[in-house]
């Protein structure tokens, strides 16, 4: 177990662009980085999915692993895992995105807000800790939540753990929209001023965006 790497890219996603842009290399279906450690060790990063490192003593040609167990101390050994935490620092920053939520398209509209509205994510419950709540900046107020909830809260012929995102909308334009796919009556929220979008792809980003620009503003 590598506690560096669970440590570092805790919440992160890889991007290939990025990690492509980087230096990773394809090969056999992997992307793959090479470079070397105090002149003396080859650092070997393998990506199929998940992060996996391989240091290798570039004269013995063996695999080392004395930086990972933390009960070895000593200079050399402090050394070596210092560099090694730095090219991996190095990497998370280079080679991925912030994961903020379990699904995919919660993430890239929670990337898109950050970057509109400069709003991130506030966690403002511990025993609900994955709903994630927008908050306009100049008023307070929220704008937008993601929550995570099972699809039979929304509709008792699926199950499931899906997320949605809860926008606040113009009553007439929230009885128009629950008519069409991807959209439900407000979670655990104000079913008048509130509605829910399903985050599974089902609604495509731009669509989700422009209805959530009208939340924003509706949050002066």
């Amino acid at each position: 177990m590598d506690k560096f790497i669970d440590k570092i890219f805790k919440y992160k996603t890889f991007d290939k662009e990025k990690m492509l842009k980087f230096g990773f290399g394809e090969q056999n279906g992997q992307l793959i980085y090479k470079t070397n450690i105090l002149d003396q060790f080859e650092l070997i990063l393998l990506f199929d999915k998940t992060l996996k490192s391989k240091l290798i003593d570039i004269n013995t040609k063996d695999i080392y692993n004395l930086h990972l167990i933390e009960d070895v101390k000593g200079t050399f050994v402090g050394d070596i895992r210092y560099e090694y935490e730095k090219i991996l620092n190095s990497v998370m920053k280079s080679c991925t995105n912030e994961t903020f939520f379990k699904f995919d398209q919660s993430n890239k509209i929670t990337r898109l807000i950050i970057e509109k509205y400069d709003a991130n994510p506030e966690f403002l419950w511990e025993k609900v800790s994955h709903h994630g709540v927008f908050r306009n900046k100049k008023s307070n107020k929220w704008f937008g939540i993601i929550l995570s909830v099972d699809f039979s809260k929304l509709d008792k012929t699926k199950k499931g753990e899906i997320e949605v995102l809860n926008i606040k909308l113009d009553k007439d334009e929230i009885a128009s929209l629950l008519k069409s796919k991807g959209f439900y009556p407000a979670y655990h929220m104000n079913k008048k001023s509130w509605i829910s979008i399903l985050l599974n792809e089902t609604l495509d980003d731009c669509a989700i965006m422009e209805l959530v620009d009208k939340s924003y503003h509706l949050s002066f």
